[in-house]
């Protein structure tokens, strides 16, 4: 589970961040001391998922509000779900009169500072327990993803894709018996589809499913597909395609 805080105080940051640790639930802590930091990382193509977020809402340049509409933007731009999904957004304020507004970005909770103890554990116990309820929920229904093509926007089931190639701004996504084109960043992709899929190149992503052979310089694919394989990537890819097989066997 990752967490990150973002506050311009650093002494708030370094108190949140205790208040994490004692709670013992086995967590990774990303801090940010601006909104301008927090956007700059959510724009990284190969960044790690923010499971749960905690936001001050008042803060000197972009503000934690403005962060949040932001990131919401981002979503329904990709068509991303904005209740019931990650980030569980979590705004820390010592001005309780700016919470209203916090549901109009899909706020879960919110603390006003200081934030005593007792309270930041139980809205920290509820974003774990909603957390592990969303990630279980993930993991037992059908993966799909969306692809949006112009003004359509299709689910496509992930076991239908055999690989996804990144051309210039654009991503192609095979499947078997058609490719769909739509523009997007083939690393946001990757993010989705992590579990069986590896990014052999920069311009590549595999379903392992669908890998019939490979070499030091190519992965040849079921479809009858051959693609290049960055020598950089060539000994994790097969550490990666064998605990697959393992797991599938």
């Amino acid at each position: 589970m990752n967490i990150a805080v973002c506050d311009d105080e650093e002494n708030t940051r370094v108190y949140i961040k205790k208040l994490i640790e004692m709670q013992d639930a086995g967590c990774r802590i990303r801090e940010f001391s601006s909104g301008r930091e927090l956007l700059r990382f959510w724009e990284q193509e190969d960044r790690e998922q923010i499971d749960i977020l905690f936001l001050d809402i008042t803060m000197e340049g972009t503000d934690g509000m403005e962060a949040a509409e932001q990131i919401k933007r981002w979503k329904e731009e990709k068509d991303e779900a904005l209740w019931g999904n990650l980030p569980l957004l979590i705004f820390v304020t010592g001005y309780p009169e700016y919470m209203p507004r916090a549901f109009s970005v899909n706020a879960f909770q919110y603390l006003v500072k200081p934030v005593n103890e007792r309270e930041f554990a139980q809205v920290f116990n509820q974003a774990v327990r909603e957390y592990r309820h969303l990630e279980a929920k993930k993991n037992t229904e059908p993966r799909e993803i969306l692809i949006r093509i112009g003004k359509e926007t299709r689910n496509i089931p992930v076991d239908n894709i055999y690989y996804i190639e990144s051309s210039n701004r654009k991503i192609i996504v095979f499947l078997q018996d058609e490719k769909l084109e739509c523009y997007g960043k083939i690393g946001e992709l990757e993010k989705q589809l992590k579990e069986d899929f590896f990014r052999i190149h920069k311009g590549y992503l595999v379903n392992m499913k669908y890998v019939e052979r490979y070499s030091r310089t190519e992965v040849g694919m079921k479809n009858g597909s051959i693609l290049f394989i960055s020598k950089y990537k060539y000994q994790d890819f097969i550490k990666a395609y064998m605990e697959y097989i393992s797991e599938n066997a």
